[in-house]
């Protein structure tokens, strides 16, 4: 069940807020200060903190930024009567998730909630997703070779260079580029493999960089290009080495 705090100084908000989230089968809890919040935060995991702007002590931006250090999973909803874009900027940079003005709508506030919930059950079961993949491609071993492969591994990934990766069939080139992809800032795109040797010549520019509707016979539709997926991630040439000299030029 996920767990909701609320973080207002005035009490008739809090107590509505809480009833409406508890009534909708939430474990529910506020608070009336931002010290508060933090310290619940030390005591315990929630899933959602709606967090009012104007609090005595330190205010809810300040709130939100320690917030930010302690936990970066938690999803934050903003709450304010009189907020500037100002503040709504610097708290979406600090990560809140939605900002929502008073007086409240609880309707609207229950579905802005259910949204951020949703949206966390999503990256935890990407994160999930991702660390079960990291696992499958995980290079194992302690000889020195391995070692000495996993070390290059760790340099090169967080560049953005291109890498050649070489061996012969069989080797595990493809679970060496996946975990530079998976080791670099890039993990979060895309990670999009090409097999050259599968593609025929006259096809392989029109994968790699995709084609307009009736670009030519057979094109009855527009395609995005192998590169142009992989944007912001990831792109494995895997047997680049069948690509025809003309074709690597290009690339």
């Amino acid at each position: 069940m996920p767990r909701i705090l609320i973080v207002d100084d005035e009490p008739g908000i809090r107590q509505s807020l809480k009833g409406v989230f508890e009534d909708e089968g939430f474990q529910t809890e506020a608070v009336s200060s931002g010290e508060e919040c933090l310290k619940k935060l030390e005591q315990a995991a929630y899933d959602l903190v709606l967090l009012d702007i104007w609090l005595p002590g330190i205010d809810g931006i300040e709130t939100l930024r320690r917030l930010r250090e302690k936990s970066s999973k938690t999803h934050v909803i903003m709450i304010s009567g009189h907020a500037t874009i100002a503040t709504a900027v610097t708290a979406t940079k600090l990560g809140a998730y939605d900002f929502i003005e008073k007086p409240l709508s609880l309707e609207h506030t229950l579905l802005i909630a259910r949204n951020a919930l949703s949206h966390r059950r999503l990256q935890q079961t990407n994160d999930l997703l991702r660390h079960q993949l990291e696992q499958r491609f995980n290079i194992v071993g302690e000889s020195v070779p391995t070692k000495a492969l996993r070390k290059q591994i760790a340099i090169v990934a967080p560049t953005n260079s291109r890498i050649l990766i070489y061996g012969e069939s069989g080797t595990g080139k493809e679970l060496v580029s996946r975990n530079i992809h998976f080791m670099s800032h890039r993990a979060a795109a895309p990670f999009v493999e090409v097999n050259c040797a599968a593609i025929p010549e006259e096809l392989i520019e029109s994968e790699l960089f995709g084609h307009t509707k009736g670009s030519f016979t057979g094109a009855s539709d527009p395609k995005k290009g192998k590169f142009e997926l992989a944007d912001g991630g990831t792109l494995f040439l895997d047997e680049i080495g069948d690509m025809s000299l003309k074709t690597q030029a290009k690339v």
